[in-house]
């Protein structure tokens, strides 16, 4: 069972060096990090090698996770700007590939936030999404002969409107086409959007490429009121091979929490001792809980 941990867990502020991370995670005894795309877009390929030899000797596997930015959202009604989204895909696949990096997660077709206050019929957004659909299957079209995978992330409606359920995310994908392409589940979001946790698994069955852990109010997973024994007797089912990802958001007053929307403290008022302390306890956690379900 591998488990990573999502680059801003305990961050106020979004600042991060890749290598000071991979160093940390390991020491928190995870075995994937999971690292923002732009300091290996901000390097060339023998500063992307470095970094990944420095995982690969602390025991890390690295993969990838980003939000697109406005200025490339494939989902734009401005055809220079889904351009600029392909271009922006473009280059993340030369660093995937330069690095040997299997996975990238996030909202890859779309910018994140997508916040959204104008009517949006479901015909109108039908359209949008096939729009959007053979935009990114240009974008991708590397993606299968470099080895990437690459799981979108349905996000709840406060955050996105074009995915927000697995069976749009499935749908999604079905319109792509590409082998490559697939979804990654956040507890959080699915909190928010699901009807129930164990089908929204299930729906995803032969997509399901990897996943967020976190508690229904984006805690650490293990603290909180998520059906864990549904969440992870519905992957034994569906026999999901992937990576379980903790993405959590607890320390409130810096530039992360507010674009999560944290506006409140969720740590318990903790030290950096004290995160270090939760941290390990949800990865301890979840192994327990992998190990209950037949996850080696």
């Amino acid at each position: 069972m591998k488990r990573s941990v999502h680059f801003l867990y305990g961050k106020r502020d979004g600042g991060i060096s890749p290598t000071e991370a991979i160093e940390y995670f390991a020491r928190m005894g995870a075995e994937n990090v999971e690292l923002p795309v732009e300091p290996f877009l901000e390097t060339d390929q023998e500063g992307v090698k470095s970094i990944l030899r420095q995982a690969a000797d602390a025991g890390i596997e690295v993969v990838l996770s980003t939000g697109f930015p406005p200025a490339c959202d494939m989902a734009s009604d401005d055809e220079a700007i889904r351009k600029a989204g392909k271009a922006h895909m473009e280059k993340i696949l030369a660093v995937m590939e330069a690095g040997n990096i299997e996975l990238l997660g996030g909202t890859l077709c779309t910018c994140w936030p997508a916040y959204r206050t104008t009517v949006l019929t479901p015909e109108q957004k039908s359209s949008l999404t096939q729009r959007t659909a053979e935009c990114f299957a240009e974008a991708v079209m590397r993606a299968p002969e470099i080895g990437a995978t690459l799981a979108i992330e349905p996000v709840n409606r406060f955050e996105g409107f074009l995915i927000n359920t697995a069976q749009e995310g499935v749908d999604f994908c079905k319109a792509v086409g590409s082998a490559a392409v697939g979804i990654m589940l956040d507890g959080f979001h699915m909190a928010v959007e699901e009807n129930s946790i164990a089908d929204a698994v299930r729906c995803a069955s032969g997509y399901l490429k990897h996943l967020h852990c976190a508690e229904n109010n984006r805690r650490l997973p293990g603290t909180g009121e998520f059906p864990w024994d549904a969440f992870f007797g519905a992957l034994k089912e569906i026999d999901y091979q992937g990576r379980f990802g903790i993405e959590a958001f607890t320390v409130a007053g810096g530039s992360v929490s507010a674009s999560v929307a944290l506006w409140r403290d969720l740590s318990d008022n903790a030290d950096q001792a004290g995160l270090d302390e939760q941290l390990m306890a949800s990865l301890a956690f979840l192994k327990s809980k992998g190990a209950e379900y037949g996850f080696a």
